[in-house]
């Protein structure tokens, strides 16, 4: 299965079929698909989509709430050689509309919840848009239901490096751009996950990641197909659910983003929390407290860390004296650590991730219709990341910041990073970020934005002191400012722009504020 023309959706799906076609696929509200019914219903909506009229090569939008049906969607678009283009449940107005613009397509398909902002986003690019839940699709012309039964579609089967789909990812400093992907890079994503989870039949991966997202279309959705695991989906993480589901389930593997580890080990301790199936968790993060989690639930954890447009090019083990960094680089990959000049840092020192492969396709090939941001994250055949790491003597890699956050205080560079992980670590603190302001006396001042936990009461100068306890006296924030929400992104990335834009207009600079 790993020969350089199977390394594509289509490819996977018909190997999980012909290998293991009575074996159940995908588990979601009460109902269950087996690998044969699942690649049934995916030839049955290609047959639909084809019968529309849509040709292959086609970008289509899909706007769909985790359900079986964006899975199904999924995998006939891939058997057709469209191109996909995921959308954000969470957009609206002019962030939808900028998606619908720069895509270039012409097609969505959707749930009856999200035809009216479609149609206020689309009105003159798009000529259709098709809706899945169709006993509660209002047809127009536009709107229409799409049928629900067909003859079974004409399979497309594209090479590895054709383009699959067109990923945009939420801008923090303007907008959304939208990176290209080649069948070769999601499988590569789909089967490094799958390999550092030790995924096999018989595994159940329980999936609470929205499938708009790559994590949970390709980090669990993809890799369960590729080794014949059941995914067992649900439409949100809940944490109220999530051990009730997992104990109903059986699952063995899942994988959390960091908060959501943290929400689970912030439960109140119960006897029999080590009493679960639950075996392995790739997080990523890993939390602080991740000793803690492996010991209280009886589960081996992972990390890893990659990008859309990075793919996983490192990740970890299952060391039990994991407590923090990232793992180390994969094989196939090859990273350079620079400072701003392009030059290679010291050893240990950090320095933005510069990314080549040893192979094409694995990384970002462009982005859609933006010659300039191409050029600027692709050049000498080096991804710019974006990323600034620090690699120790064992070869451990370590997140210090984005570039754009990185800060520079009398003659130390500091990382926003650490320093909200310390402030965020205050059981006052419900969230925070940083940013850094210029100073008269030093390169730049720490800001720190601190929203508190509900029921909580905390000061300035109580964040500086719990900080100046844990951390060198220069990550100490210069300033704190107490603020009741954050600006943010439709998937929830502070932007720090605004931020900093607030710092700007004040008067007062960075002063603290209550």
């Amino acid at each position: 299965m790993e020969s350089a023309t199977h390394r594509t959706i289509h490819a996977a799906l018909d190997h999980a079929v012909a290998t293991w076609p009575d074996a159940p696929a995908l588990v979601f509200e009460g109902t269950t698909l087996t690998f044969s019914e699942l690649g049934n219903a995916a030839l049955g909506r290609l047959g639909v989509l084809q019968e529309q009229g849509l040709p292959a090569g086609e970008p289509v939008l899909v706007m769909l709430g985790n359900s079986e049906q964006s899975v199904i969607t999924w995998l006939a678009l891939a058997l057709g050689g469209f191109v996909e283009v995921p959308v954000n449940t969470a957009y609206i107005g002019e962030t939808l509309a900028h998606i619908v613009r720069d895509s270039g397509a012409r097609t969505v398909i959707t749930e009856s919840q999200y035809t009216d902002r479609l149609a206020a986003a689309g009105s003159e690019a798009l000529a259709a848009i098709l809706v899945v839940d169709a006993r509660k699709a209002e047809a127009g012309a536009t709107v229409r239901p799409l049928p629900v039964t067909a003859g079974r579609g004409e399979v497309v089967r594209r090479d590895e490096l054709a383009d699959t789909a067109v990923m945009y990812t939420s801008g923090t400093t303007g907008l959304s751009k939208g990176a290209v992907i080649a069948e070769r890079h999601a499988y590569e994503y789909a089967s490094a996950v799958a390999d550092l989870l030790d995924l096999a039949p018989g595994d159940v991966y329980y999936a609470p990641l929205p499938l708009f997202h790559i994590a949970g279309r390709w980090g669990v959705v993809y890799s369960a197909l590729q080794r014949g695991a059941c995914t067992v989906l649900v439409r949100r993480f809940s944490i109220s659910s999530f051990w009730s589901d997992v104990r109903a389930h059986g699952v063995t593997a899942t994988f959390l983003l960091g908060a959501m580890a943290q929400f689970v080990l912030n439960q109140p301790v119960q006897s029999d929390d080590a009493e679960n199936p639950l075996d392995r968790v790739l997080m990523v993060p890993l939390i602080e407290g991740v000793d803690e989690f492996r010991s209280r639930f009886d589960v081996r954890v992972t990390t890893c860390f990659g990008s859309t447009e990075a793919n996983v090019p490192i990740a970890s083990s299952w060391d039990a004296s994991l407590r923090t960094g990232l793992g180390r680089l994969r094989p196939g990959y090859r990273i350079r650590l620079v400072d701003d000049q392009g030059h290679d840092v010291r050893p240990g020192a950090p320095g933005e991730m510069l990314l080549a492969t040893d192979e094409d396709g694995l990384v970002l090939r462009r982005y859609h219709g933006n010659a300039e941001a191409t050029q600027a994250a692709l050049r000498d055949g080096w991804l710019h990341t974006g990323d600034v790491l620090r690699q120790d003597a064992r070869g451990n890699l370590h997140f210090v910041d984005r570039t754009k956050d990185a800060l520079r205080k009398r003659g130390e560079n500091i990382s926003s990073f650490e320093v909200e992980r310390e402030i965020r670590s205050h059981p006052a603190v419900l969230e925070c970020a940083v940013v850094g302001v210029a100073s008269d006396f030093s390169e730049q001042e720490i800001v720190a934005f601190v929203q508190t936990a509900p029921g909580h009461r905390v000061t300035a100068d109580e964040i500086r002191a719990h900080v100046a306890e844990r951390a060198p006296k220069f990550l100490v924030p210069d300033h704190v400012r107490f603020v009741t929400e954050f600006p943010v992104t439709p998937t929830g990335k502070i932007q720090k722009f605004e931020l900093r834009k607030q710092i700007g207009a004040d008067t007062g600079q960075g002063a603290d504020q209550q």
